[in-house]
């Protein structure tokens, strides 16, 4: 990709492609795959495709005898094989994405069965473990709730560039949003990573974002173009636009990404039975 945050044509240019290629709707974006372990050549094309175009895919599975080999295996085909092994990852970087009673654990979100605001995955980690890429897949949905909802990270950028180019140029200051170290019991589990919001990344030369809608913990640049843009941001990720996709899985459907911004809505879990389990895998690059 050009360099679209810096020269107007390459933007001009890759706007107008970018436009012409949004899916019409929800279902253009969900492939049939017969078996996760062993794509056909359509259905990895198709995949492939959808997350160059759309930065994401829909995918669905027959049930499978081992869930977790048969996500690993199907990541791997779309060279989703540099994982970010983080605290709670389990096998191959995979982690079950449920609640839990582990009171250490229950201090992140995404195990309870509260809501997520907007975010990309990872924009806690320093550049050097970038997340470019992440997946997810339901092996059991929620008793109601738990839906997820998305938005093309550059089309985010688009849409604000073309509101007003100020607005998209402060998100892209090197010190735009920062997050404090992470201290526990006097030792520090992660850095300070301080960057921009949007940025071209060096590795795939894509147009990339880092970001989160929480405000406890995070520190925005002291400007007020900064702080007015990060406010239009938000605005512009409350309003129901047409970019904006809405899915609550069902079992065997997941999702596979570029690091799109995504949320999710409460849910209320049946724990007596199936508790709501999807497998999350983060990767440190795009899918290819």
């Amino acid at each position: 990709m050009a360099n679209v945050v810096n020269s107007t044509d390459d933007y001009r240019f890759w706007r107008d492609q970018k436009l012409a290629k949004i899916a019409p709707n929800i279902e253009a974006c969900l492939v049939e795959v017969n078996n996760p372990k062993c794509l056909s050549a359509a259905e990895k094309s198709q995949i492939i495709t959808l997350c160059r175009e759309q930065n994401f895919a829909l995918f669905q599975t027959p049930n499978q005898m081992d869930y977790e080999s048969s996500m690993i295996g199907f990541n791997q085909q779309l060279g989703l094989k540099n994982f970010d092994q983080h605290l709670y990852a389990k096998n191959q970087g995979l982690a079950h994405i449920t609640q839990t009673e582990q009171k250490d654990q229950a201090e992140f979100i995404p195990y309870t069965d509260r809501a997520i605001g907007w975010h990309t995955d990872g924009y806690y980690n320093a550049p050097e473990n970038r997340i470019r890429a992440f997946s997810l897949f339901c092996v059991n949905p929620a008793q109601s709730g738990g839906e997820n909802q998305w938005i093309d990270h550059q089309l985010v950028y688009l849409l604000l560039r073309e509101q007003d180019p100020e607005i998209a140029k402060a998100l892209t200051h090197p010190k735009a949003m920062s997050i404090p170290q992470h201290v526990v019991d006097g030792a520090i589990r992660r850095a300070t990573s301080t960057g921009p919001i949007f940025f071209i990344d060096e590795t795939s030369k894509q147009l990339s974002m880092r970001y989160t809608q929480r405000k406890k913990h995070i520190e925005f640049y002291n400007s007020i173009e900064i702080k007015q843009a990060v406010d239009t941001l938000d605005q512009l990720l409350a309003n129901n636009t047409s970019a904006r996709f809405s899915y609550t899985m069902k079992a065997n459907q997941g999702l596979v990404c570029n690091n799109i911004l995504h949320k999710r809505s409460a849910f209320t879990d049946d724990n007596a039975k199936n508790p709501r389990l999807m497998l999350r895998g983060r990767y440190f690059n795009h899918v290819h």
